[in-house]
């Protein structure tokens, strides 16, 4: 039976296009309250699992749960969702202020003071047609309804495509205050890793329409290092790690390792944390699956 105390929970979830599965037999239980990063390739199967959790796509096969029911037909399922894709689907001619007011109707949430703090936070005129947006403006736009439904699951699919830096982390800082004000579950799928972890609490990383990792961020980025100094040096501080790269600059060895129980300080060697996007591009990569598996990384 499906457990209304997880926010989500898919169960053997597939979907297939002809002979490709897109996801492949996905299980996966989100706690509520608590902010996740889905990453992934282009392709992995990430905006799918999403669109199936929010009923805008069928499952081949298996389960996809919203505090223990389906939002597939169910209507108070589907008001508890706020989904936010990459690009929003709403009539050029419509003006921002009438997107914020369909926005109001949709979600039990809806906070309207916010969302209009939110607006000159963004610097958006609510008199424009949609039409007149820029590429940054319909991002900023997806990314009010998203803070302001404060829908109990909140959903940012890739949120800050065409948002100039300072934007980005005005969303960041957005995101972070209102979560410690107004807890729910959010999932940000998003590929730029290194700006956007800080507010990850989990990571699930998908590849190949599988789950290829589901950790807490924190524990995650404890185990990832650069080692670099002498050779013997280096490769006697990494025997009991998982080298996932090796580099060498003259008489210097730079090895990417992920320790399960940490590294113990030595001398001659230097250790730095591994940023988490260069932590993703070395999960991902095939070639460290055998070892990362053997040491108890990866399932």
């Amino acid at each position: 039976m499906p457990n209304k105390d997880w926010a989500v929970e898919l169960r053997g979830l597939t979907k297939t296009y002809g002979a490709c599965k897109a996801v492949d037999n996905v299980s996966l239980q989100l706690a509520p309250n608590k902010i996740y990063g889905l990453l992934g390739r282009n392709g992995a199967g990430k905006t799918t699992i999403l669109n199936i959790l929010s009923a805008r796509l069928f499952a081949s096969s298996g389960e996809a749960n919203v505090f223990g029911r389906p939002a597939y037909e169910n209507i108070d399922v589907l008001k508890q969702i706020c989904l936010m894709e990459e690009k929003g689907f709403y009539d050029t001619a419509v003006r921002v202020h009438q997107v914020l007011t369909l926005a109001a109707g949709l979600y039990p949430n809806w906070d309207a003071a916010y969302a209009r703090e939110l607006v000159k936070l963004f610097e958006l005129d609510p008199r424009k047609r949609y039409k007149q947006l820029s590429r940054g403006m319909e991002s900023a736009l997806g990314l009010i309804v998203g803070l302001a439904s404060r829908a109990p699951l909140t959903i940012f699919d890739e949120p800050s495509l065409g948002l100039d830096a300072v934007m980005r982390e005005r969303f960041y800082d957005a995101v972070l205050d209102d979560f410690m004000a107004h807890p729910r579950t959010i999932i940000i799928s998003t590929h730029l890793i290194d700006e956007v972890s800080r507010l990850f609490e989990d990571v699930v990383i998908i590849d190949g329409g599988k789950v290829l990792l589901h950790t807490e961020a924190a524990a995650l980025r404890e185990k990832a290092f650069f080692i670099s100094g002498r050779e013997d040096a280096v490769l006697a501080a990494a025997k009991d790690a998982v080298v996932m790269d090796t580099e060498s600059f003259g008489g210097t060895k730079i090895l990417s390792v992920l320790a399960k129980d940490g590294l113990r300080a030595a001398e001659g060697v230097d250790v730095q944390p591994i940023p988490m996007q260069r932590l993703f591009v070395q999960l991902i990569n095939h070639k460290n699956h055998e070892a990362l598996r053997k040491g108890g990384v990866l399932k």
